[in-house]
């Protein structure tokens, strides 16, 4: 799709002033999908001819203005549930949970703490339970396909990645040139943490049984803008 700037800011201030939209698509692309449809075009890559090639991008934004980067869980594979074995406790419901925010620059109540080694992100524990995130995981959703990345931040209603969720898009920026420096420097200043979240089922034939409801990436809103070496406010 090929559009001015200028059109393109006239259209997302016009999804703005909408107010919250049904999603169009339930699930975690809800958010693009609808996005796309509103903007109508086809996939997510724009082309600005005073711009350039932009990639668009959606992001929910929860209490607080904090954002989820990424849904990860780390490396190998099934490791979350060798850490919920080990580290899980009793909530005050008398369930099984392991509810842990991570860090760069401390330890946690479970010692836990993330630091960079080489092209991983590793998680330290006591057990020495081996347990990483390789860095490139990242590149699908900090870095863009195009020269830009044309990045909508909206407040979300109604129940999470169903049918019934609504959007109501409020900021958008363009960004370019990621800074693997900066994004480092996040994690290590505790801007950027990690979210650990698993636990059991609460109810159901699964009642009972281990239930991983994903390891998060989180961050500001605005310190995820200042990973990025250049951003321009759209709207």
């Amino acid at each position: 799709m090929t559009i001015t700037l200028r059109k393109l800011k006239e259209q997302l201030e016009k999804i703005k002033a909408m107010g919250f939209v049904k999603t169009h698509r339930a699930h975690d692309t809800g958010i693009g999908k609808t996005l796309e449809d509103l903007l109508g075009i086809k996939e997510n890559n724009l082309r600005l001819p005073d711009v350039g090639n932009v990639e668009l991008k959606a992001k929910r934004i929860d209490s607080g203005s904090m954002l989820t980067v990424a849904t990860k869980s780390p490396e190998p594979k099934g490791i979350n549930k060798v850490l919920f074995e080990k580290y899980k406790y009793l909530d005050k419901e008398g369930k099984y949970n392991l509810h842990s925010t991570v860090c760069g620059s401390r330890k946690n109540p479970q010692s836990f703490k993330v630091v960079f080694e080489g092209e991983k992100l590793v998680l330290k524990n006591k057990s020495k339970i081996e347990s990483y995130w390789p860095i490139s995981i990242f590149d699908d959703v900090l870095k863009a396909k195009s020269d830009k990345i044309l990045l909508a931040f909206a407040e979300t209603k109604g129940e999470r990645k169903t049918k019934n969720e609504k959007f109501h898009f409020t900021e958008a920026y363009l960004l370019s040139n990621l800074n693997i420096n900066k994004f480092k420097s996040a994690v290590e200043n505790d801007k950027l943490k990690i979210d650990i979240r698993i636990g059991v089922y609460r109810s159901g034939k699964n009642k009972g049984k281990y239930h991983d409801h994903g390891t998060g990436f989180r961050i500001n809103k605005r310190d995820f803008l200042h990973l990025f070496d250049n951003f321009t406010q759209i709207i």
